[in-house]
């Protein structure tokens, strides 16, 4: 028996008591969970006061691709580990229906991108603020349908959530940062993924969820503002509480670039050639660069390994960068990066 079946073996929530008997018998393997730090009944009860939870988050910002910056939640200390065992416990839970391709196991953007390939149109939409739309009212019911008890179905909500408030009124939301908040955020678009697969068959389409991402795709074409199939697409998605993002809404049609989650997916799912261009681009540089730094060289080998994971390590491109990358490197002195402030 693997470590990994070990401690799938040693998963029981039925009961609160049986949840933190998980958290110890796991944390301490998959989290890092100090094995003479029991949690207790008495810290998860401690980490539902919504004034303790606000002091273990801390936040920053990272850029967007399409501008901008995104506010990242994450927790710090204790709250970390006792989340990160949470997220292992909960993978192992759920059963994600075969639409929902974010963050499960052995699923990729690829396998996203691959049940769209070669259609006359492919729908794109995108949902707003899709990790604060979900609040803990969401998860504890979520949870339950899962067929966990209830009590346990709330502390964990609670404890999964970070309170913000406007004031009068404290929202318990999934903080986009946090451990948990990726399965999470898949148990709680279930009955969604489920009621848009419905709808796509009724249309005969193709439809998959990455995240807040959402892709349909066809040969025909029902698109049509205000016609029958968004119409119901918009009424489900208010229904499950979550919001269209109008701005990132795109119909794409053959004959155009088609993109599915970042690649293409007219032919078979492929990176786009400014993406080649920009990885050569790095690469030459590199090259021409007496000292290169370990960042740049790092950041090349991480588009590297993402560009074999789409085109396959046989690709001939992907073989002729990697060789490029090799010879640029050879012989030198790598500089010590400086940390940025």
């Amino acid at each position: 028996m693997s470590l990994q079946e070990y401690l799938i073996d040693h998963i029981c929530i039925d009961t609160r008591e049986s949840l933190c008997e998980s958290i110890n018998e796991i944390g301490p393997y998959v989290s890092g969970l100090s094995i003479d730090n029991t949690i207790t009944v008495k810290h998860l009860r401690r980490y539902a006061n919504a004034r303790i939870r606000l002091g273990c988050y801390h936040e920053f910002r990272i850029p967007k691709k399409s501008g901008g910056f995104r506010t990242i939640t994450a927790p710090d200390g204790q709250l970390k580990h006792i989340m990160t065992t949470l997220a292992f416990i909960l993978t192992y839970i759920y059963h994600p229906t075969p639409t929902a391709m974010a963050f499960v196991p052995c699923r990729s953007i690829v396998d996203n991108a691959r049940m769209h390939v070669n259609h006359n149109y492919v729908f794109n939409i995108d949902l707003c603020d899709f990790f604060s739309s979900i609040t803990a009212d969401m998860i504890e019911y979520s949870l339950i349908r899962q067929g966990i008890n209830s009590m346990v179905a709330r502390d964990i909500s609670t404890i999964c959530c970070y309170p913000v408030s406007d004031g009068t009124h404290t929202r318990n939301i999934l903080p986009q940062g946090a451990p948990t908040s990726p399965v999470l955020s898949n148990i709680c678009a279930q009955t969604l993924d489920q009621r848009l697969t419905g709808l796509a068959q009724r249309f005969h389409l193709t439809y998959t969820r990455y995240a807040d991402d959402i892709t349909f795709s066809s040969d025909h074409n029902v698109y049509h503002d205000n016609g029958a199939f968004i119409q119901e697409l918009r009424a489900i998605i208010a229904e499950c509480h979550f919001v269209i993002n109008t701005k990132k809404t795109r119909l794409q049609k053959r004959g155009s670039r088609q993109e599915v989650t970042g690649l293409t997916v007219n032919e078979r799912p492929n990176v786009s050639r400014r993406y080649i261009k920009n990885l050569r681009a790095m690469i030459h540089h590199i090259e021409l660069d007496e000292h290169p730094s370990c960042h740049a060289i790092n950041v090349a080998r991480g588009k590297l390994n993402f560009l074999r994971m789409v085109k396959g390590e046989n690709d001939s491109t992907y073989i002729r960068l990697v060789i490029k990358l090799n010879l640029a490197v050879r012989g030198k002195h790598f500089a010590s990066d400086t940390p940025t402030v």
